[in-house]
């Protein structure tokens, strides 16, 4: 996740509101994950970024492209729109996390889909793609590999007052080398997200042999990667398409 982006995404809070479509699925721990689905055809799983929620896919036109031909499942990461928001720390472990996405893909009968995450939702949805053979293919967007918790963004969480729960397990999230994705994983980083390509040119040399490939993007800053959808979504549907026909 990019620090510069995360103190808009803190004040911003956003919750939503209850939607006719929203549905629920009840996660191994108890906790209540709202979700909806759109579409027919191959299950695909957007996970929001931090401080968003799942109506961000849609409003950014995500949603509306995707269901065209594919099965588009938006879920509300807990803690997150109108998904259960616990207030310990340990719920948000990331292996929780990895439970209410596999919780929401048995709801939609998926055995097998594609996972696109757009910053905390990529971070997020790599400790699934590297842990199961569930995740037929990977669409990461704007962050790093290696540490959860890069030391730019680190020393940005250190002055905050008070940290939210999910951040708090943020930071002991273990390291994800590209080496370590089960499936095929398209890299998606803009040029103006600093800390992302920097990662981007520090890995480049060491992706040979590794299921992850990078789509660099010019003049694109972090929110832009996800904002800017004329320039990245056909990149990114059309290695989903490839993967999951």
């Amino acid at each position: 996740m990019n620090a510069l982006l995360l103190p808009v995404l803190l004040a911003m809070n956003i919750t939503g509101s209850p939607e006719s479509d929203t549905r629920w699925v009840t996660s191994t721990d108890g906790t209540k994950i709202a979700f909806d689905v759109t579409g027919t055809g191959p299950v695909v799983i957007l996970l929001h970024g931090g401080g968003m929620n799942r109506r961000s896919w849609h409003t950014a036109g995500y949603v509306s492209r995707l269901a065209q031909e594919f099965t588009v499942v938006t879920i509300d990461i807990r803690g997150n729109g109108e998904s259960d928001k616990p207030a310990s720390e340990a719920a948000y472990a990331f292996e929780r996390l990895n439970e209410d996405i596999l919780s929401v893909a048995d709801a939609v009968k998926a055995p097998r889909f594609a996972l696109w995450g757009f910053s905390y939702g990529a971070n997020v949805g790599r400790y699934l793609a590297s842990r199961s053979d569930r995740v037929a293919a990977m669409v990461y967007i704007g962050i790093n590999f290696g540490p959860a918790v890069d030391e730019t963004f680190m020393a940005y969480i250190n002055k905050l007052p008070q940290r939210p729960a999910w951040l708090s397990a943020l930071i002991g999230y273990p390291p994800v080398e590209p080496g370590d994705m089960r499936c095929p994983t398209l890299w998606v980083v803009g040029t103006k997200n600093e800390n992302a390509f920097k990662s981007t040119e520090a890995y480049k040399p060491r992706l040979g042999g590794t299921p992850v490939t990078l789509e660099v993007i010019d003049g694109l800053n972090h929110p832009q990667e996800f904002d800017q959808i004329d320039r990245v979504f056909a990149i990114e549907a059309e290695f989903t398409r490839k993967q999951v026909r």
